[in-house]
């Protein structure tokens, strides 16, 4: 008996695959499909075909349409989630729809807009330009470009003529010119202006190279541990030229992943590797990218004809047929983890994956996460998971460690919550021509709204925590749950109308920069202020051309980054994490304010950082002015071990979610 019966994934709360009919369509595994499921039309994928079902025949629907994509999915991806869905606890066919970018979520066709290569036709090479009338100056200039390359893309045709698409035409035409399909490609718009030219590679950043390359052909972790600017980045490009470059015609295909934890992260880095490795395609994924352009770039992956994959957490499920490497930047970043849906560690699963393919995965981090770290020496863990590499030395010769300072605000009152000595501090750098940077983890201008006659505190009318106020938007909005209001004009407690922001957060400080320093360029990086597409690109290219003195912003801005002409970090209001009762708030802060304080100094300048706090003695600033990441995340180690908190345990955190807190009360 044929395999007419289709075991379909469905993106629905039911952890099991749902029998269909092919009735008579040409359905290959791992493509879309259209079902009706409960009266509804839904997308599923086809993970596997059977002759039998446990379903009476008269009860099997056939479906009711097959999508013209070709098979979207292979068996290493399916496997792959299926792991994922057994570990994390989530439905297998919405962990496998979730997968796929939206366009293929959707009811209908993919549509990618087709786009050509073209190339002049054995009659065209015999002959000239001259052959061309001198009155088409455009035709005549398309010509000569395709007489002096193999092929050119669109994309290359339009930088040389916005009327090339007719030129192109009338070629066609006269038979001059043969065309080929190829995949589109975004790419993200950043002007970078580091040098094409390879630095030198000191001893440190070679031997971690030599170590990994000696293994490429086998699963291995490497912690690469680097201390901020000390060239992480050099080392991931030379890693991806040699894998790349492996000159066996097995290989010749070869891909390899880039994670990175945030989107801000990667139009710095997708410019750094367009750079330096121009012969190879490469594309990005991230939510910042239209439905179009995910899509587009998606496929180019799938297909293989993309060879340097660069993409968030989601990216980490992409079909890639011939992937040889996967590296993990700052690995320790808790943006790695998903928190909707099956909420699975990005990083984790490309352990998994990279185990499966039986090839060589890098973690970089100037702070790595204290699992990692665990798992990485000896002293902790006997049998150590992971191979640790250091490199403690900065990239650039003349770049040393900025100094970092405690400023004891208990001792030093505030202006607008900055502090004197900072805002001389900022005033040498504007005199100077040199950049400061402001770090306050916490977007809006103020984070509560406070009545001073009753001590009524604005609170979120869903969830227990507090409200932020956005001056700019007149709203109060919950950062927690997403819940906006308009800001009260009065208590709601005693009627009192004189309510105050009390607090601090970046748009309040980009306001007192202005009184401050009013002739100074100040910019604002936050998510308010990046949601538009391009701006966090536009920000950055003003920064790196010098158009910026002043930058305030959130953790967006605290790692990944590189700003020649940044001398000055100020670090704003981190106190409230010193006494958290998360028992991760610590490593998390500590991770954050080293990432941070590595933005200052980077070049051939003296780099400076200043934090602010009520406590300077901690322990925590202690290991931050000596900047030893080793000994502070050994001694957390050690007191995760007394308290058997992980990596010495497992937590599992059950969560209940309502409107209404009777609904969740018996958990």
């Amino acid at each position: 008996m044929s395999n007419n019966i289709l075991n379909i994934a469905l993106d629905v709360p039911l952890d099991r695959l749902f029998d269909y009919l092919s009735d008579g369509f040409d359905v290959q595994i791992g493509q879309r499909v259209v079902v009706d499921f409960a009266g509804r039309k839904l997308v599923g994928i086809v993970v596997s075909k059977s002759a039998n079902s446990e379903v009476p025949a008269d009860k099997i629907k056939p479906i009711l349409q097959a999508l013209e994509d070709g098979t979207l999915l292979d068996r290493d991806t399916f496997k792959l989630i299926k792991f994922c869905t057994d570990y994390y606890q989530t439905p297998y066919g919405q962990a496998l729809i979730s997968a796929l970018p939206a366009r293929l979520r959707q009811i209908k066709p993919a549509v990618s807009r087709k786009q050509f290569a073209y190339r002049l036709s054995d009659l065209a090479k015999r002959l000239t330009v001259n052959d061309l009338p001198e009155r088409k100056a455009i035709l005549r200039r398309v010509f000569s470009a395709l007489s002096e390359n193999t092929e050119l893309s669109e994309a290359a045709l339009a930088e040389l003529s916005s009327g090339w698409r007719k030129a192109i035409n009338e070629l066609e035409a006269m038979g001059w010119l043969n065309k080929r399909q190829i995949l589109a490609t975004h790419k993200t718009k950043f002007n970078s202006a580091e040098s094409v030219l390879a630095p030198h590679l000191n001893n440190e950043q070679q031997l971690a190279i030599d170590a990994i390359l000696e293994n490429r052909n086998s699963f291995k972790p490497w912690l690469l541990h680097g201390i901020t600017g000390s060239g992480k980045t050099e080392v991931y490009i030379r890693l991806l030229q040699a894998v790349l470059n492996q000159s066996t015609a097995s290989e010749s295909n070869a891909q390899a992943l880039v994670l990175v934890p945030e989107i801000n992260l990667t139009p710095q880095l997708e410019a750094r590797f367009r750079n330096r490795l121009p012969q190879y395609t490469l594309v990005s994924l991230h939510s910042n990218l239209s439905e179009s352009e995910r899509l587009q770039n998606w496929l180019a992956a799938a297909s293989g004809s993309a060879k340097i994959i660069i993409g968030t957490r989601l990216s980490v499920f992409t079909p890639l047929p011939n992937l040889k490497l996967i590296i993990i930047d700052e690995e320790h970043d808790g943006s790695y983890k998903q928190q909707e849906g099956m909420r699975y560690h990005a990083r984790d699963v490309a352990l998994v994956r990279a185990q499966r393919l039986n090839i060589p995965v890098v973690l970089g981090t100037a702070t790595p996460a204290l699992e990692s770290w665990f798992n990485a020496v000896a002293s902790f863990n006997k049998a150590s998971k992971y191979t640790l590499l250091t490199l403690n030395q900065r990239a650039v010769a003349q770049s040393v460690l900025p100094t970092i300072r405690c400023i004891d605000i208990s001792k030093s009152p505030t202006q607008d919550g900055l502090s004197p000595i900072l805002i001389e501090a900022m005033r040498v750098r504007l005199k100077r021509g040199e950049q400061s940077l402001l770090f306050i983890n916490r977007r809006g201008y103020s984070p509560v709204l406070h009545c001073n006659a009753c001590h009524w505190i604005a609170p979120c009318l869903r969830c227990s925590s507090r409200l932020v106020v956005h001056l700019s938007q007149k709203c109060l909005r919950c950062h927690h749950c997403g819940h906006e209001q308009k800001i009260s004009l009065q208590c709601p407690s005693c009627g009192n109308a004189d309510l105050h922001p009390t607090g601090h957060g970046t748009q309040r400080l980009e306001q007192t920069l202005n009184m401050l320093f009013p002739t100074a360029s100040i910019a604002r990086v936050d998510r308010d202020s990046t949601s538009n597409k391009n701006a966090l690109t536009d920000i950055l290219s003003a920064v790196h051309n010098g158009e910026i003195d002043i930058l305030v912003g959130t953790q967006m801005l605290a790692k990944g980054h590189d700003f020649p002409n940044l001398t000055l970090v100020g670090v704003i209001d981190t106190d409230s994490a010193l006494f958290s009762p998360d028992f991760r708030a610590a490593e998390r802060l500590f991770s954050q304010l080293m990432q941070v304080a590595g933005r200052a100094g980077r070049a051939d300048k003296v780099g400076e950082v200043m934090v602010q706090t009520s406590f300077p003695q901690h322990a925590l600033f202690d290991a931050l002015r000596s900047q030893n990441y080793t000994a502070y995340a050994n001694n957390l180690l050690q007191e995760r071990a007394a308290t058997q908190f992980p990596p010495y345990a497992y937590f599992a955190l059950i969560r209940a979610e309502a409107h209404s807190f009777n609904d969740v009360s018996l958990f």
